[in-house]
């Protein structure tokens, strides 16, 4: 198998601040999330399933730059093959398009997952259970 290059590590990921605030509290041992950009992700994978996105508002927080998508180097391959469904292979030529339809469909699914885990005693059991029916 090719190498894959990770043509986006000099782009900083944001998720909004008032999202990253509830997120960081849901990250590391014994948490939903071992990394914040494990939810970032799953906030992603949500906003395409649903087809939704909101824009990256002005109160933002840098949580990582792409350096990180070459720790799973399938994430790098997902993106692509998204924003190449979404808006044509294009795209692909530009980096930062890529990054930023990746963001604003995570922002749409940060807000999913933070009502879906806000107030909740046992977060990571809320979280399976929430993912779990809507998957269906």
């Amino acid at each position: 198998m090719a190498d894959i290059i990770n043509r986006y590590a000099a782009i900083d990921l944001y998720m909004p601040e008032d999202s990253h605030r509830v997120i960081r509290e849901h990250v590391g041992q014994g948490q939903p999330f071992p990394r914040q950009v494990d939810a970032w992700w799953i906030a992603f994978c949500l906003g395409i399933r649903h087809k939704e996105k909101r824009p990256l508002p002005e109160k933002r927080t840098k949580f990582m730059d792409g350096t990180i998508l070459s720790s799973d180097p399938w994430r790098i391959v997902h993106l692509e093959l998204i924003a190449l469904g979404l808006h044509g292979e294009e795209i692909l030529t530009r980096p930062r398009e890529v990054v930023q339809v990746a963001t604003e469909h995570a922002n749409y699914g940060l807000e999913v997952l933070v009502n879906a885990l806000t107030g909740q005693n046992e977060p990571t059991l809320a979280l399976m259970n929430f993912l779990d029916m809507t998957t269906l």
